[in-house]
Order: structure tokens, then C-alpha cells, then sequence
């Protein structure tokens, strides 16, 4: 009787004991366990990213050069991020499933074995408790990693959207303030913005802003990186236009200054091309204003000037002007110091202006503010008919095709067509080949300012309809006598000049 009394008060004794005990236990041996979870946790997150070991990581999959998408690296946080973290669970599961099977086969080898008493068995209960509880554990705390590294993502995914758009905003923003709008010489459309060509390979990028490949710069699939706003210096990358029918280079430096838009009207052989190296020449040779320097904008600009002027050298005039020339426009680039403009000077065959169909491709009429009407005296019926049998003969090869009073006609009508409002535009008329009317009776009184000119046009020429109809149209105008000879020192003549200085000052240009 007393030996069952002390075996129940030893068992109670050592079972109270064992209570006791075992909470310690499994909460020690559950935090070993979870210890060792997330150890594995860790190892194959880095087998995953390339630290530990670099065969784990997913291989960066290159930029396609000819596919839809751009050939660029794609922005860690729009793909890549997302392709990790499924690559960290692919590793790091089998990697905890191992150390959960380890666990089991330690507890049934060191206190489950055939042979073993039972308090070696209870404490590995206890054990096997603490790896359910360590489990358990470990399951909570992977959940709240997994939901920590999504909310992470998600958070820097909002705050990168919200700077990408901030940026994008911020450079727009700033071009509004300094009114630069962008537009295609060559197809004449408004361009949001530029494509890019990579300096490093040549491959042409279609969008470079801020977005899927890239914040505040881009790699290139050569590897080269890329800035991704005007702000940053994606000006001095090649620009092209972004529209897939066109894909001409646009000019050096596009997006840094506003653009000044100068079509020359008239009719063939009224001496625009012309009046066109003339304008060059002033701009760039001549510098019309101190401080201001010019230069050609791009590769077509300098060779059509080349051309140009090769051709008056050799033939003593220029060539007819094609299509192909005319779609484009001349560029340069104007820096004042503070005072900063990209010019655009288009020269439209007289034959796109005769046909009021063709007239609507030249977009261009629309971004401009200020047009310049070439008028050629000889054209004028009035002036023609007063030539005596021998003058026409002499004059009748520098005899534009048709009177300037239906080219401007032609031109109003399909501006009004277009939507464009002339009271909002100014024209400046410019009454060319003053070398070859200078002493013919008709053109007596003709003289350089501008009062003096639009009294000829409209009391001696006959062009009354044509002067009133400006007048009424136009909410400036300006009337110059101009020839488009050269001086002997090569320079263009001053009354030129003046058109360019008077143009240039309604942009901003000027003293």
C-alpha cells in the first residue's frame, strides 16, 4: 500500500514537473523550429535573387530590338520584381518542406526509436509539440511576410507611378510655360514627343518618358542608359518623329526652344526658294541682331543650303523646287543667350498652292503665326501689260505663272478651310525682284516702307482687291520691296533683313 502511495505521489510529483517544463520546452523548441524555417526561408530567397548563388536567379529575359514593345530593360518594379518574389516561393517551399521532414526524422530517431522509455517518448511529445506550434508559427509569420512584400510592392509601385507622372507632368508643364510646342518638319504634324535614337547602338526608342522601362533613365537592350526627359537630356539624343508613316529626324535640340513656323506663298517662279537663301543667309551669315547666333538644325537643313547655294553659284539662280524639298522645311537654331527659337522655313511649290486639294497637306499653315506672301511685280497683270514687246520678252522667263492676287486668294480661302483664324495671324508682304523692276516707269514711286509699298500695290498696280483683302483678313501686316540678290560681299539685302528682324520680333526675337 505504501509503495502505490509513493509511485502515485513520484508521478504526480514528476508529471507536475513535466507541466511545467513543457511550456518552456515547446515555446524554446517552436522558436528553434522557426529559427530554422526561416533561416531556410532566407537562403533560398537568396539562391533566388542571385546573392548566395547565381544559378537560382530567373535569367533578365533581353529586350526584343523588333518587336511591339520598346528596346529597353524592363523598370524593376513593372515586372521584375514580381518574377523574383514567385521564384523566391518556387525555392524557398521544397526548401522548408526539407527542413520540416529533418525535424521529423530528428524527433523519431532521438525519442520515437524502438526501445526508447516513456519519459524520453513524452519529452519528444513535447518536442513534437513545439514543432507544430513552430509550424504554425512559421506559417503566420510567412503569411505576413508574403502580405509585408506585396503591401512593399504595391506601395512602391503607387509611389513610382505617382513620380512617373510628376515628371512627365513636370517637363509638359514646363514646356507650356515656355511655349514650346512640337512639330515634324517633314510630316508637319504636332508631336507629343520625340522618338529617340540609343547613342550607344542606333536602335531607335519610341517613347523614352517615364513609365514601364524606366523613371529618370532607361536601358538600352545594348545596354546603354537612356534620360528619359527633355529636363534630364534627352535633347541630345537623335530625335525622329514618333509617327509610324513618317519616322523623319527632327532637328537638333527639339523640345528646348519654342518654334517659329515661316511659309513662303507664291507662285511658281516668284522667287520664294530665293527669298528662302536670302532669309538663310541673313540668319545665319549676316547675324541680324548682336548676340544672335544661328545655326542649321539638322543634316537636310545644311545640305539643301549647300545645294542652294552651289546652284547659284554655277547657274546664277536656284533650281525649281521639287516636292520632295518642299514637304520639308529648312531649320535653325537661334540663340540669344536668354532668348532661345527653332525656325522653320518652308518653301511649298507654286503648284501645291494653285490646287486648293493639295493645299490641305500643308499642315504646316496651321502652326504658323506669321506667313509671308512672296508677290512677283512681273506677275501683276497691270505692271506686265505696261512693258513694251521687248521688256516682256526680256523679263518673261522670271515671270511667275500666276498674279499674286489668286495665289493669296487660293491661300485664304483653304486657311478659313482649315479652321485657321488669319485675325490671329499676321502676313508679311514682300514685293520681290526690286533688281529687275528698278527703273521701269510702272514701278516709279515704288519705295521701302511699308506705307509706301502698299500704296503702289493698291494705287498703281492695280491690287486694290488684293491689298483690302488682307487688310480685312490679316490682324497684322507688313509690306517690304525686296530683292533677293546678294551684295558683292555675299551678304543679302537689307530689306531682308528688316523682314527677318520684323518677323523674329513678333516671336520674341528682337533688341
Amino acid at each position: 500500500m505504501f509503495y502505490l502511495a509513493f509511485l502515485l505521489m513520484w508521478y504526480l510529483f514528476v508529471g507536475t514537473v513535466f507541466l511545467f517544463l513543457s511550456v518552456p520546452i515547446i515555446l524554446g523548441s517552436s522558436a528553434v523550429f522557426l529559427v530554422l524555417y526561416m533561416r531556410a526561408y532566407l537562403l533560398a530567397s537568396g539562391r533566388a535573387l542571385g546573392v548566395l548563388a547565381p544559378g537560382g536567379a530567373v535569367p533578365i529575359p533581353p529586350p526584343s530590338v523588333s518587336g511591339p514593345g520598346e528596346p529597353a530593360y524592363v523598370h524593376y518594379l513593372s515586372g521584375p520584381v514580381g518574377r523574383d518574389l514567385m521564384q523566391v516561393a518556387r525555392l524557398s517551399w521544397p526548401e522548408m518542406q526539407a527542413q520540416a521532414k529533418r525535424a521529423r526524422s530528428w524527433l523519431k530517431v532521438r525519442f520515437f526509436d524502438y526501445g526508447m522509455s516513456n519519459y524520453r517518448r513524452a519529452v519528444g511529445l513535447v518536442l513534437g509539440a513545439g514543432l507544430v506550434a513552430g509550424s504554425l508559427l512559421t506559417a503566420t509569420t510567412m503569411s505576413l511576410v508574403v502580405f509585408g512584400e506585396l503591401v512593399v510592392w504595391a506601395l512602391l509601385f503607387v509611389l513610382a507611378k505617382g513620380v512617373l507622372y510628376t515628371l512627365r507632368w513636370t517637363d509638359t508643364g514646363m514646356s507650356l510655360i515656355r511655349g514650346v510646342r512640337l512639330s515634324c518638319p517633314s510630316c508637319h504634324h504636332r508631336v507629343v514627343y520625340p522618338a529617340y535614337e540609343c547613342p550607344g547602338c542606333g536602335v531607335r526608342h519610341r517613347d523614352v518618358r517615364p513609365g514601364r522601362y524606366g523613371l529618370l533613365r532607361r536601358v538600352c537592350a545594348c545596354g546603354h542608359r537612356m534620360p528619359t526627359l527633355i529636363l534630364l537630356g534627352s535633347h541630345r539624343m537623335t530625335a525622329y518623329c514618333p509617327h509610324a508613316a513618317c519616322g523623319a529626324p527632327m532637328a537638333e535640340g527639339a523640345g528646348t526652344a519654342r518654334e517659329i513656323v515661316l511659309p513662303l506663298l507664291g507662285a511658281t517662279t516668284a522667287g520664294k526658294t530665293r527669298m528662302m537663301l536670302a532669309l538663310a543667309t541673313a540668319l545665319v551669315d549676316t547675324r541680324p541682331l548682336p548676340g544672335l547666333t544661328a545655326t542649321p538644325a539638322d543634316e537636310h537643313t545644311r545640305g539643301r543650303l549647300t545645294q542652294l547655294q552651289e546652284s547659284l553659284r554655277t547657274k546664277g539662280d536656284t533650281d525649281k523646287t521639287l516636292a520632295s524639298d518642299a514637304m520639308r522645311a529648312i531649320s535653325f537654331n537661334l540663340d540669344g543667350g536668354r532668348v532661345r527659337r527653332l525656325v522653320h522655313v518652308y518653301d511649298p511649290p507654286g503648284e501645291r498652292l494653285n490646287d486648293s486639294a493639295r493645299l490641305h497637306e500643308l499642315r504646316f499653315m496651321r502652326m504658323a503665326d506669321t506667313l509671308i506672301l512672296v508677290v512677283d511685280p512681273l506677275a501683276i497683270p497691270l505692271v506686265w501689260e505696261s512693258l513694251d514687246a521687248a521688256a516682256q520678252a526680256r523679263y518673261r522667263q522670271y515671270r511667275s505663272s500666276r498674279p499674286p492676287d489668286f495665289i493669296f486668294s487660293q491661300v485664304l480661302q483653304n486657311i478659313e478651310q482649315m479652321g485657321v483664324q488669319p485675325r490671329k495671324k499676321a502676313l508679311a508682304v514682300a514685293v520681290t525682284k526690286s533688281d529687275l523692276t528698278h527703273g521701269l516707269p510702272v514701278c516709279a514711286g515704288l519705295g521701302e516702307s511699308s506705307d509706301d509699298v502698299r500704296a503702289w500695290l493698291n494705287d498703281r498696280a492695280g491690287m486694290d482687291n488684293m491689298v483690302r483683302a488682307i487688310d480685312q483678313a490679316f490682324g497684322e501686316v507688313r509690306y517690304f520691296h525686296t530683292t533677293s540678290r546678294f551684295t558683292a560681299a555675299g551678304a543679302a539685302d537689307r530689306n531682308v533683313r528688316d523682314l527677318l528682324l520684323w518677323t523674329l520680333g513678333r516671336y520674341g526675337v528682337n533688341r
